[in-house]
């Protein structure tokens, strides 16, 4: 039971994580020059949240394959649309707008940090530790 209430809280955590990639994203697109699509700040920012998710699951949950599924269907079915509708019903409806616009363009980049984060986490992740 610890180990999955351990890895509901990594997925809670990578749901606020995304919360504060695409607010950091919103923070940069200014209304001067509107991001007409994937710019070098989206991969930026994906590749230093995959770095992170990637730290955070090779020292956090280890060599354990059965954690993979068990954050990541909870973290995309669950935690971000419930993260999702809280970041809009906080914001106004210009940033809501950009926030939404981010959110569709910038979703696969997203999608793949946080696979490869994971799952090179487990990969190169100590064989005797536990969990």
């Amino acid at each position: 039971m610890r180990f999955f209430v351990k890895l509901q809280g990594f997925a809670i955590l990578f749901a606020l994580f995304w919360v504060v990639y695409i607010n950091i994203l919103a923070f940069f697109d200014q209304p001067g020059r509107a991001m007409q699509y994937i710019n070098w700040f989206v991969y930026g920012f994906g590749f230093l949240f995959a770095i992170i998710y990637f730290l955070l699951t090779k020292y956090f949950i280890g060599r354990n394959w059965r954690a993979v599924p068990l954050i990541l269907i909870p973290y995309f079915l669950v935690y971000q649309p419930i993260f999702h509708q809280l970041l809009f019903s906080l914001v106004h409806d210009g940033y809501g707008m950009m926030i939404r616009f981010l959110s569709l363009s910038t979703g696969t980049i997203h999608f793949l940090m946080v696979l490869f984060g994971v799952i090179f986490g487990i990969i190169f992740s100590g064989r005797h530790q536990k969990v």
